[in-house]
């Protein structure tokens, strides 16, 4: 397990976080640690995701950096103080997994109310609401009322009121949940906007190849623990062990005889084969005189270091329809 630690040029420091929940009736009381001895640092600029499968922790992560919960155990710093602090709040923004906001209001007049709760008003408001309409491309739909929103505008908009009082923190939990491919470039394009201009970013996600393209470091959370964190290049460098499907014609299977991947070209239209033994298998295939019309990746490799972390091997090849 590796964690790197570093507090000089930290934005977030967090040390030995706990969270134990108590549930259950009074005579028979239950407790579940929703987080457990979580430490790490998110450097002044960085991009970092936490990234988990549902119910490891990462909301309950999130809701005690913001103060939101109270910690069984540890400490969290936010530039270097306390979130109870008026001054640090205002230099974090902060858009929640399922963001609320009252339909009746348009776009703009959304943003206009954040910006007042910052103390903002007159010409300076209205430049930084348009500010931020650019930012997170909804000048077209500015005058529109927010209850004909999609689902990913509200998700720009939420952003949008995060960013209303100029962070220098962004805090997302689950900014892509539910958002369709183009939705994925529009707050894709967003957060790259954000790096640009020096924001630092906390990114709360399961959608890995969304993390792969915005962010410079991960940290892995699996049942409230973190198991590792890396910068994303060197995952991306690494020999991580990956699975291959090839593709070749079910009637190719008659030249794989005896071969422990016949039935599955016969059946399948292909075989699953680790990428330690794709060389070797290929070779074979050739010598076979078996063609095979095209070899893809099953995982990305930070999919497949994600698995590894924990502790679960990738599927088995399933009959789906993009491998027939």
């Amino acid at each position: 397990m590796r964690h790197e630690l570093s507090s000089p040029g930290s934005v977030l420091q967090i040390r030995g976080l706990s969270k134990t929940y108590k549930t259950g009736f009074w005579f028979r009381p239950k407790k579940t640690q929703a987080l457990k001895n979580l430490s790490l640092d998110v450097q002044e600029g960085e991009a970092f995701g936490l990234l988990g499968l549902n119910g490891a922790g990462k909301t309950t992560a999130i809701k005690l950096i913001l103060g939101l919960l109270k910690p069984t155990a540890g400490t969290v710093s936010v530039f270097g103080g306390s979130m109870a602090d008026r001054a640090v709040r205002r230099q974090a923004g902060y858009l929640p997994e399922l963001p609320y906001f009252s339909k009746q209001l348009t776009g703009r007049e959304l943003l206009k109310y954040f910006g007042s709760l910052h103390g903002l008003s007159g010409k300076a408001l209205d430049a930084r609401v348009g500010e931020i309409l650019e930012l997170v491309r909804m000048v077209p739909a500015a005058a529109d009322r927010v209850s004909g929103y999609s689902k990913g505008m509200l998700q720009r908009i939420g952003i949008g009121q995060a960013l209303i009082g100029k962070p220098k923190l962004l805090i997302c939990d689950e900014p892509m949940s539910g958002l369709d491919p183009v939705g994925y470039k529009e707050i894709r394009d967003i957060f790259l906007d954000l790096k640009s201009q020096g924001t630092t970013l906390f990114l709360n996600t399961h959608i890995l190849s969304e993390v792969e393209r915005v962010c410079d470091r991960i940290g892995i959370l699996h049942e409230g623990e973190l198991k590792e964190t890396a910068p994303v290049s060197e995952i991306l460098e690494s020999d991580v062990p990956m699975d291959y499907w090839l593709d070749l014609d079910p009637s190719e299977a008659g030249k794989l005889s005896g071969l422990p991947f016949e039935e599955s070209v016969r059946l399948k239209g292909g075989t699953k084969v680790a990428g330690k033994t794709l060389g070797e298998t290929m070779a074979l295939l050739s010598s076979r005189k078996a063609l095979v019309k095209g070899v893809r990746p099953l995982s990305s490799l930070l999919e497949s270091y994600f698995l590894r972390a924990i502790g679960r091997a990738p599927e088995e090849a399933p009959a789906r329809e993009d491998q027939k």
